[in-house]
Order: C-alpha cells, then structure tokens, then sequence
C-alpha cells in the first residue's frame, strides 16, 4: 500500500478503536502516514527497528516512536556505538518521545533502557551506564534456568559522549534450554516483540514483562517454524510470568 490508497477519514476510523499499534517500517511511507495519524490520536507506537532498513525509511517513524524494540546488531548500525548500553543511551537521546528501547540477544535474553518519567527527581549526579550495566550483569543469578530480570534504580545515566537522560536500565535472562530441546530459532524476534506488546496492553511492568518476553520466545523454539511453537495464554510454562 501507499498513502493515496487510503484517505485520512478512512486511516482514522481504521484507528478509532486501537489502543496500541505496532510498525515495523516495512512499506515505510505508509507506515509513516499511518504513524502520524495515530500520533495525532494520541495511540503508543511500538516500532521494530530493524537493522536493514535506512534512515530514510526507520528515521520519521522513530521520531514518533512511543517504545522501540531492536535486535543486537540495530544499536551499533544505528549510533556507530559498539557498547549495546551506551547505544541504548544514544537512542533514547535521539528519540526523546521513545518511553523505552529494547534490545534482544539471543541466548543473552535482552537489555532495556526505560526512560523516567516526567515529574521524578532529575537532581542526581550522572552515573555511567557501562558501570551500572556492568553491575547489573554481576547481579544475575545464572544459576536460573528460567527467565528473570535484573534492575537499576532511576538514576541519571551518561555514556562517554554528551548528553544524559533520567532513566534505569533493566537486563532480562533468556530460558536456558537444553539442546535436546532446541529445534528452531526462527521468528524468536517476533515472539518476543507479540509478548512485549501484550504486556504493554495489559500494563505489566517492565521487571515482569521482560522474563515473560522471553520465556514466549524460548517456548517458541522447541518447534519449526515461525508459528507452530507460540503458547497460548492458558499454556502452563507461562503461569509462573502471568501470575
């Protein structure tokens, strides 16, 4: 599709009923023209930010993104930081609009640099985020073989270059499957952004959310394919995230 193809009275009352919508910046002029008409109906945009599309594609969509999620290699393509924290950072100072950007890795599980909130106490003295990811990473239990997640406090957070934001970075462990049990990684990404985005529509908190993300994503690769491996909501090896 492309913006002609749609009026904006028909791209509003396409919309009039969402809550959340997620882009991916496929078809990124239409996306584009579909993420401003929900931004001016107020509706949170997920973007996922994917490392081969251009700016020219991913830039405006970004500008208007509530939540970014990306895979490992987007950080670094995207700021040319190598450092996945401090591109984190980058992002967020970037896109001053994004709530939170989320980065998946693998068998590592994930990061995410949730931005605070309008209101809370700025006056702090700025912290270096590889030294509070660094103490994050100590405070992972890897004993645990299901998913959990490890938090700063909101602090300032700085990187080696300019700019700070007022925000706390937050590590999510991946399931530790045996490789008996392993079969298909194909469409984790996916699986990990759906339950993401379930989370934000039944408000989980982000320390809650992000071992739920990706316990989905390592249910799902016990089975081939894109699809045939994602629970439904009722599966019990998610009961222990959804209590």
């Amino acid at each position: 599709m492309i913006p002609s193809d749609l009026t904006m009275s028909s791209l509003s009352a396409a919309l009039q009923d969402i809550s959340l919508l997620y882009l991916d910046g496929y078809s990124d002029e239409m996306a584009l023209a579909v993420a401003k008409q929900a931004d001016q109906m107020k509706i949170p945009i997920l973007v996922d930010a994917e490392p081969e599309r251009t700016r020219e594609e991913l830039g405006g969509l970004l500008s208007l993104a509530s939540y970014i999620v990306c895979n490992g290699k987007f950080p670094e393509k995207w700021t040319s930081i190598p450092s996945i924290p401090s591109a984190l950072l980058e992002i967020l100072l970037q896109y001053p609009r994004a709530r939170f950007a989320v980065v998946t890795l693998g068998e590592n599980g994930c990061m995410m640099l949730e931005r605070g909130k309008d209101g809370e106490n700025y006056e702090t003295e700025p912290v270096d985020i590889e030294n509070v990811a660094e103490s994050l990473r100590l405070k992972v239990d890897k004993d645990d073989i299901l998913p959990t997640c490890v938090s700063s406090k909101f602090m300032r957070l700085t990187a080696r270059g300019p700019g700070n934001i007022f925000a706390r970075l937050l590590i999510g462990t991946a399931e530790s499957i045996p490789a008996s049990e392993l079969v298909d990684t194909t469409g984790c990404g996916d699986a990990f952004i759906g339950a993401v985005l379930h989370g934000l529509s039944t408000e989980m908190p982000p320390e809650k959310m992000l071992p739920f993300a990706c316990q989905v994503a390592g249910i799902k690769c016990r089975a081939i394919s894109a699809r045939s491996g994602l629970p439904w909501q009722s599966d019990p090896r998610l009961a222990k995230f959804l209590c």
